[in-house]
């Protein structure tokens, strides 16, 4: 990694998270955040963060990078459609009249008809768009595009090792795979304690998609964080579960809101803000 955002040192905020792991030490998880709930608790997350912008900015400017030519993108995970619409709505207009091909996949079907429903308020003639209710594993797709991109999706996949093989294998030669996955930072150090385990593996980080990389033998063009910050200390009780990717019970709010505040840093306006990074990786497929 060229950068990689530490996890906080601090006496208190260390004190803070062993006080939460011993609250949670022999007791039963807690429940998971409900499938209906979700992705409304994403979106009034990410009102409170600056991640999106960034991401999308980053995301515009690789992509123009791509040239000026029939683009095509898979976008794994593409939720509600809310970022990547920003995206095909770019390439739409950086060169008027260009072929522009958008596939998604999305397991939560409200969701995927959302990503459809932005997609096609664009209203462009030379964008044409697909949506696949599935997960990546069993999505029937058989094509292969320019650029395949998981933005904070590979979390949920059982092998990382077969899911970027296999997400490799979906790119054209001398197209790209970018993987955007979240560090074991200040705010994943609370998911590490608090969030019920998933079914078939263990939470995901950066540095495991790293090491999955090395271990199929991709090679990193390069992978950089996106430094954002998020404001939780005004969250409703619904996000802060978002948050931690658990629904918390009433005991553990305050101490974990004191756990945020301690691994706050000022924002660009002076307010307090939790360091909320994302890694971005990237192959090109030779």
């Amino acid at each position: 990694m060229t950068s990689l955002v530490p996890t906080p040192t601090s006496t208190a905020a260390a004190d803070l998270l062993d006080d939460l792991r011993t609250l949670r030490q022999g007791v039963a998880a807690l429940p998971a955040l409900e499938p209906d709930s979700y992705a409304r608790d994403h979106a009034a997350f990410e009102l409170l963060s600056d991640q999106r912008g960034l991401i999308a900015d980053h995301l515009a400017d690789r992509m123009a990078e791509l040239g000026d030519g029939p683009i095509s993108v898979l976008s794994v995970g593409c939720g509600d459609g809310s970022l990547d619409v920003r995206l095909a709505e770019g390439l739409v207009r950086a060169v008027p009249g260009r072929p522009v091909r958008y596939v998604g996949i999305e397991p939560w079907s409200g969701s995927a008809a959302l990503f459809t429903a932005e997609m096609a308020a664009l209203e462009a003639r030379e964008l044409t768009v697909e949506a696949h209710v599935s997960s990546f594993a069993d999505a029937s797709v058989d094509e292969t595009f320019d650029v395949v991109v998981f933005v904070h999706s590979i979390y949920y996949v059982v092998d990382l090792r077969e899911t970027l093989r296999s997400a490799l294998d979906l790119v054209r030669p001398g197209g790209q795979l970018w993987v955007l996955n979240a560090p074991r930072a200040a705010l994943n150090e609370l998911v590490d304690v608090l969030a019920p385990p998933l079914e078939d593996h263990r939470q995901w980080f950066s540095a495991d998609v790293e090491e999955a990389f090395a271990a199929e033998g991709i090679t990193l063009d390069d992978a950089v964080t996106l430094n954002a910050l998020v404001d939780l200390a005004s969250s409703s009780d619904e996000v802060l579960d978002f948050a931690v990717q658990a629904r918390l019970t009433p005991e553990l709010r305050g101490p974990v809101r004191a756990y945020l505040a301690a691994v706050s840093v000022p924002g660009p306006d002076g307010e307090a803000r939790v360091p909320h990074p994302v890694d971005v990786f990237s192959t090109t497929r030779h």
